[in-house]
């Protein structure tokens, strides 16, 4: 069941990657670290309260968390870079036109 879940996860996040890209990673980064924010702020609260050492746990998860997300962004950037690149150019109205090669060739 576990195994079930966590492969459906990954599927769904190929999935969002697939279709929204740059926005999905930043929207995941900036939950991140605005999570990260309201920890560490809660932080002195925390420890006056006896907590403290489970929300430095938190902090500590949401830190691997970013790492890995900001690793996960690298590896996509990468994939991204290593594409062969299409000779595309738009009309304007906005279909695609296969660019002519520029090698002399017609």
């Amino acid at each position: 069941m576990i195994r079930y879940l966590l492969q459906l996860a990954w599927h769904l996040d190929e999935w969002l990657q697939e279709k929204l890209g740059r926005p999905y990673n930043a929207l995941l980064a900036v939950g991140i670290v605005l999570g990260l924010l309201h920890q560490i702020q809660d932080l002195p609260k925390d420890f006056t309260h006896g907590f403290g050492i489970g929300t430095l746990l938190f902090v500590a998860m949401d830190l691997a968390l970013l790492i890995n997300q900001a690793g996960q962004f690298h590896q996509h950037m990468e994939r991204r870079r290593a594409m062969p690149r299409r000779n595309i150019i738009r009309r304007g109205d906005g279909k695609a036109v296969v660019k002519p090669d520029e090698g002399g060739e017609a």
